[in-house]
C-alpha cells in the first residue's frame, strides 16, 4: 500500500476532515494528562506522548446504554403490567485517533473476552466491526513500558488500521489494512526523504530491555495460590483504587444496574474493577476474595495464569497473556506497585518441591 503523509501543521484539519464521517476520538491534554475526547469545535489532538486513558472506552464505553424500558399498566386489571423494550441504536462509525501500539494490540484480547468465549456480547461486535484505530508508533520505550515481555513491541502493527510514523515534519502515515487505507485516500504520498527516513528508523528501532521467558509463570503462580505470605507481601502497599484496572486496555470487568425514573428505566453497564472489596461481594454477606491479597492475586493471575491456559500458545512460542504491555498500572498507581516485580518474583521465588515443607 501506498505510504502517505500527514504534515504536523495538518494533523488538525485532517482530525476536523475525518470528524465529518466518524465519531472521533482524539487525545488532547488536560492538566498533567492526556485523554481521549469526542471532536470538538478548536480541540487540538496531542499526539506527543501516549494517552494516560485507554482507547478501549471506543469498544467497551465506561458507561453503556444495554436497552430502555417502559412500564405500562393494564387498565382493564391493575394486576397486569407490560414491558416494552427498546434497544440502543444501531454503533456509528467511529475512529479512535492518536492511539499507541499496545493499545490497538488491546483489541485482540478484548475479543476473547467479548467475542470467542462461547456467547457473542452484540454490542461489542456491532462497536468493534465499526470502529477504526489511527495509531502512532513509539520511538521509544518509557520506563514503565514493556510491551516486548507480552509479543508486542514499539512499532508493533497488530490491531491498527493506520500507524504514523514521526519523521521530519510529520508522519508518514501507512495503512494496515483496506479500510486504512481508504482514511488515508486523500494525503499526499510520502516523499522519497521522508520514506528514506522511515525506512532508517524501522532499521534501528528502540531497544527493550531483555524479556522474561514467561512460559513457567502459569505452573509456578497456582504453586503459589495458596502462599498468603506471599500474596500479601505483593499487596502491602495496594490501596485497592483500581486504577490499574480502570486504565488497562484489556481489563473488562463490568457491572450491570437498572436505573429507574416512575415507570421508565434503562440497564446501564458500567465499568467496575476486580480490585474492589465489593466487587465479588455475595449476597450472603460471604466475600471469595476478602482482602487485597487475594484480590491482587486475582489480578495477576487473570492475566498470566488463567488467560494463557485458556489460550495456550501454540509450538514453543512465548504464552499469551491478557496484558500489552502498556505500563500505565505501573506508571499512574499511586503507590507504584510493579506488576512486572510481581511476575519477576513469581518467575524467582524458592517454591519447594512437592513433599517438602515450606
Amino acid at each position: 500500500m501506498v505510504a502517505r503523509f500527514l504534515a504536523h501543521d495538518a494533523v488538525t484539519a485532517q482530525a476536523a476532515a475525518w470528524a465529518r464521517d466518524y465519531h472521533l476520538l482524539a487525545p488532547v491534554r488536560e492538566g498533567q494528562a492526556v485523554v481521549y475526547r469526542p471532536w470538538a469545535k478548536d480541540m487540538h489532538p496531542f499526539l506527543g506522548r501516549p494517552a494516560t486513558s485507554s482507547a478501549k472506552q471506543a469498544l467497551v464505553p465506561q458507561t453503556e446504554n444495554l436497552l430502555t424500558y417502559t412500564y405500562r399498566k393494564d387498565h382493564a386489571d391493575l394486576t397486569r403490567t407490560e414491558v416494552f423494550l427498546a434497544e440502543p441504536l444501531p454503533s456509528e462509525p467511529t475512529l479512535v485517533l492518536g492511539c499507541r501500539p499496545c493499545d490497538a494490540r488491546g483489541r485482540k484480547l478484548l475479543d476473547r473476552v467479548f467475542l470467542e468465549r462461547g456467547v457473542k456480547d452484540p454490542l461489542y461486535e456491532a462497536k468493534r466491526a465499526a470502529t477504526l484505530f489511527v495509531t502512532v508508533a513509539c520511538e521509544r520505550m518509557e520506563n514503565t513500558c514493556f510491551c516486548h515481555w507480552t509479543g508486542g513491541g514499539p512499532m508493533s502493527e497488530e490491531g491498527s488500521d493506520v500507524m504514523l510514523f514521526e519523521v521530519g515534519g510529520g508522519y508518514v502515515a501507512k495503512a494496515m489494512t483496506e479500510a486504512g487505507e481508504k482514511l488515508l485516500s486523500t494525503l499526499p504520498d510520502a516523499s522519497q526523504d521522508a520514506q528514506q527516513e522511515l525506512a532508517a528508523l524501522l532499521a534501528s528501532p528502540a531497544e527493550p530491555g531483555p524479556a522474561p521467558d514467561l512460559r513457567q509463570v502459569p505452573e509456578r503462580f497456582l504453586r503459589l495460590f495458596d502462599n498468603m505470605d506471599f500474596w500479601m507481601d505483593q499487596s502491602a502497599r495496594c490501596l485497592s483504587c483500581g486504577v490499574c484496572t480502570y486504565l488497562c486496555p484489556t481489563c473488562s470487568c463490568f457491572n450491570i444496574t437498572d436505573e429507574n425514573s416512575g415507570l421508565k428505566g434503562k440497564r446501564l453497564r458500567t465499568w467496575d474493577t476486580c480490585m474492589s472489596a465489593l466487587y465479588t461481594l455475595e449476597g450472603s454477606g460471604h466475600n471469595p476474595r476478602i482482602s487485597r491479597a487475594h484480590r491482587l492475586r486475582n489480578r495477576v493471575g487473570h492475566k498470566f495464569c488463567y488467560h494463557p491456559q485458556e489460550f495456550p500458545a501454540k509450538g514453543d512460542g512465548q504464552p499469551e497473556v491478557s496484558c500489552t504491555g502498556c505500563g500505565r498500572c505501573i506508571k499512574s498507581c499511586p503507590v507504584s506497585v510493579d506488576i512486572r516485580r510481581i511476575v519477576l518474583d513469581i518467575l524467582e521465588y524458592d517454591i519447594p518441591e512437592k513433599g517438602e515443607k515450606q
